[in-house]
């Protein structure tokens, strides 16, 4: 008895493996040089949604930094950029945590002026390495 308990813990155990392991959304490398050309630092995306469509991403693209607002604080501890085209707008807000040494960025996606905003890509923000001369 107490074997069949722990070859079927071990069945159990190795059926749910496999639908813990989904594929990684990773983020396009045109958020990440958006994100990097907006805060002029690196950006290390350690979260991606799958809320960005191919839409968004020649959007992101085509648009130069120039067109996102000037970045606006919001308290001691958060800044955002606005980009609006058309209907659609996405927002940058970085934020700092109090004993944090990096600020972390999320890029936000609103389908319509007033829709909930969709995550498209979170991660930290480290300052730009100098090159080697």
């Amino acid at each position: 008895m107490k074997n069949l308990l722990i070859l079927l813990t071990l069945l159990l155990m190795g059926v749910s493996a496999p639908a813990q392991n989904k594929p990684a959304v990773t983020t396009p490398p045109a958020v990440v040089s958006l994100v990097e050309g907006i805060t002029d630092k690196r950006f290390l995306p350690d979260t991606a949604f799958a809320a960005l469509s191919e839409e968004d991403q020649t959007l992101l693209a085509k648009e130069p930094v120039a067109n996102w607002g000037l970045p606006q604080e919001s308290g001691q501890y958060m800044t955002y950029y606005n980009l609006v085209i058309g209907t659609r707008s996405y927002q940058l807000v970085v934020t700092r945590a109090p004993r944090s040494s990096y600020p972390t960025a999320t890029l936000l996606r609103f389908t319509t002026p007033k829709s909930k905003p969709e995550p498209i890509a979170r991660g930290t923000l480290r300052p730009k390495e100098e090159k080697p001369k």
